[in-house]
């Protein structure tokens, strides 16, 4: 959740710098979500985390509409390539490097840049690197010890392996959407939220920790196959013991719960409120109509009833509990100026990760890199760029 803005951040849990990855260089060739949000994860524990862009195939988060509320802070290509929210919620934290892989001299620059790293990042199809003349294999043969993690909506092999991965689509392959909908089994689903990307990028960031910590001085190098799609698997296990154990094929349940009944009601003012174990003999209907939303709950919470209100985005963004516990940050783009960017949630050490920086500016640092990683002098930088290179 990224939005421009000039309001404060707020009281709230300390944003410190988190050094525990120091010395860890991670590239990464993504897009979209899941694997660049495993990247913003490393880099706000530390690590330096290189995002290898090209101006020929961006990442889909440079080519979506920003939001209206952006409109005004940039010139209109500046707004298209950096504006939209989710590029700086996936991105924060990392340097951006431009490199055309289609170019001998490009790809060789990007080996020499993926030598000078721990760890390789990617989630594009299965078959982009063998078309780039390179492959896993060869990556860990020639680095052994490279941590490489793939990051796709289906894994590297298997049937879907080829198919394009999107949200909505990834969710209901993984049974989550059926479960959305009305007692009658009638299935709603459609949740609006991309969590096989979300669910994925985390355990994303856990198995390269894992890797990392079982490397040798000499070797140990690894390839992380994850599938977006089964690790959405992982979110339905509640349904899957109760029909291992009930033979009973899993479906909307409505508002029953597994302890009792639950209700979603909507109230006088347009709010909604969701009260779990509704006393028997109780429509909560009746109170709701009668009440505004957070009338409602304080009523509910006074008589030990375990309610809430159903936030909105918006209403998240300025919770004073969430601003309590430090969850969202302020980072200034050099373009569109202080935006709020949502913290990786949780506190270490009794702060919480500092996002470094916004999103990168589209190759914003390839000339730092070219110079500092790749030893390139400034002439060299010029010509290659001339040349396409650095496109």
């Amino acid at each position: 959740m990224v939005r421009a803005t000039k309001q404060s951040s707020g009281a709230g849990a300390a944003h410190r710098p988190i050094n525990w990855l120091s010395g860890i260089r991670v590239v990464e060739v993504t897009t979209g979500v899941a694997a660049p949000l495993s990247g913003r994860i490393l880099a706000e524990l530390g690590a330096d985390v290189v995002k290898v862009e090209s101006r020929a195939k961006l990442d889909v988060n440079r080519v979506r509409v920003p939001r209206a509320a952006m409109s005004g802070l940039a010139d209109p290509e500046t707004l298209r390539l950096e504006g939209f929210g989710l590029l700086h919620e996936a991105s924060a934290s990392k340097r951006s490097i431009t490199l055309n892989l289609k170019n001998e001299t490009g790809r060789e620059l990007f080996l020499r840049l993926i030598g000078e790293s721990d760890v390789f990042v990617q989630n594009f199809a299965p078959g982009w690197l063998e078309r780039l003349g390179l492959s896993v294999d060869e990556l860990l043969e020639r680095f052994p010890r490279l941590v490489v993690l793939s990051a796709t909506g289906y894994g590297q092999d298997g049937p879907l392996r080829g198919q394009r991965a999107y949200a909505p689509i990834m969710s209901s392959l993984a049974g989550v959407e059926g479960l959305i909908g009305y007692e009658d089994g009638a299935v709603v689903g459609a949740s609006a939220t991309a969590m096989a990307d979300l669910n994925c990028s985390f355990y994303g960031a856990y198995l390269v920790l894992a890797a990392l910590n079982g490397r040798t001085r000499t070797g140990g190098g690894r390839h992380l196959d994850l599938s977006q799609t089964e690790a959405c698997v992982a979110l339905i296990g509640e349904a899957m013991v109760e029909y291992a154990e009930t033979g009973k094929a899993p479906g909307p349940v409505g508002n029953t719960a597994p302890t009792g009944r639950r209700e979603v009601v909507p109230c006088r003012d347009g709010g909604w409120v969701v009260i779990e174990d509704v006393p028997d003999g109780v429509d909560p209907t009746e109170w709701a109509a009668m009440s505004d939303r957070d009338d409602l709950v304080a009523r509910l919470q006074a008589g030990g009833v375990a309610a809430t209100p159903v936030l909105t985005p918006d209403e998240v963004l300025t919770d004073p509990g969430f601003r309590g516990r430090g969850l969202f940050q302020q980072v200034e783009h050099p373009v569109l100026g202080q935006l709020t960017a949502t913290s990786v949630p949780w506190h270490l050490d009794g702060a919480v990760p500092s996002v470094r920086s916004s999103s990168p500016l589209l190759g914003g640092h390839t000339e730092e890199i070219a110079r500092d990683l790749l030893g390139l002098e400034a002439a060299e930088i010029t010509r290659l760029a001339t040349e396409g290179v650095f496109h």
